[in-house]
């Protein structure tokens, strides 16, 4: 019997260890983020596979908002992908997950209304203070305060522009998903996504690199492609099936622990198998990202409507075996 609370953050675990596996590929086999953007948009139409558990058509108001959720998906896996390649892992991911709950404060309170209350300002400004703590470097300065800063500016910028988008995809689906059953706008998005995958081939230079990189990508690096995407769709399924069965704010606020899973795997990885991924592992360098991830983890309670005392107590309240399976 599993309780939904290690559901969630085996889930978690996962969504962290897909991010190592995309650096690594993005530094070999299919080094284009363009590319390994395509073959995952190109992936999504295996969600078919759920239409018995409920598909219809939508209409076409429907069908063109989840065309244009999966385009915004793609141009966000671009940039994330963009960022991620051109930088560390940790660091990465970090300031994306930092800095997507700001951009859906302001998008939502600018196209659906919604309103900031007390707790929400206090938590934009341990996700912003989280971000430029994690972006900052020794040496060479590369907060999101200071982009003119040529070493590291890019990859600070895509990852806010990564951050950018994911915050309109998530918007755009809450639209998908307040007039469609949650199984058949999944499939639809990701429909879209398939569909706006397919739309790079319309650009000669993009047909030229997928085309090109397909031919070089061997069987290993292939396989090792299917099963990184087959463990991100599991892993998300798990964390939905987390929140049916659990504590939809106990679930979104354990979501900090994602970064710290990242941050013990990029340490581990770095030191005993460098070959595969190597990042900054000094003392200091340690210490600053954990401070940092602390912030974004505080930050991302505060937005779930939890301190780290609720959440702490709440979950010491649980019973181990609650909504098990």
């Amino acid at each position: 019997m599993i309780s939904w609370v290690y559901i969630a953050i085996v889930a978690y675990f996962l969504t962290a260890l897909n991010s190592v596996v995309d650096k690594y590929l993005l530094g070999r086999s299919i080094p284009h983020p363009v590319v390994y953007a395509f073959y995952v948009g190109v992936f999504s139409i295996f969600t078919i596979i759920l239409t018995p558990f409920g598909f219809m058509w939508p209409g076409w108001i429907q069908f063109s908002a989840a065309l244009f959720v999966g385009i915004v998906f793609l141009l966000a896996l671009i940039s994330f992908f963009a960022a991620l390649k051109a930088d560390e892992a940790s660091r990465m991911v970090s300031i994306v997950g930092g800095i997507t709950p700001i951009f859906i404060l302001i998008l939502s309170t600018v196209i659906f209304g919604d309103s900031l209350r007390g707790n929400e300002y206090y938590a934009l400004a341990l996700l912003v203070l989280g971000t430029v703590v994690i972006s900052a470097r020794r040496n060479r300065t590369c907060s999101i305060f200071q982009l003119n800063k040529h070493e590291c500016a890019r990859s600070t910028e895509l990852a806010i522009l990564a951050a950018l988008f994911f915050a309109l995809f998530f918007i755009s689906a809450r639209f998908v998903f307040d007039n469609q059953e949650f199984i058949s706008g999944f499939i639809w998005t990701r429909i879209g996504s398939f569909l706006a995958a397919l739309l790079l081939l319309l650009l000669p230079s993009n047909r030229k690199l997928i085309f090109n990189t397909t031919k070089k990508v061997g069987a290993k690096m292939g396989g090792l492609f299917i099963a990184n995407k087959a463990l991100a769709g599991f892993a998300f399924l798990m964390l939905n099936y987390a929140i049916a069965i659990g504590n939809v704010t106990l679930v979104n606020a354990l979501e900090g622990v994602k970064y710290l899973f990242l941050l013990l795997l990029v340490f581990i990885i770095s030191k005993f198998r460098p070959a595969i991924l190597q990042e900054e592992t000094t003392f200091l360098i340690l210490l600053q990202k954990g401070i940092a991830i602390t912030l974004i983890f505080l930050g991302i309670l505060l937005l779930s409507g939890l301190s780290l005392v609720d959440l702490w107590s709440t979950l010491l309240s649980l019973n181990p075996y609650q909504n098990a399976v």
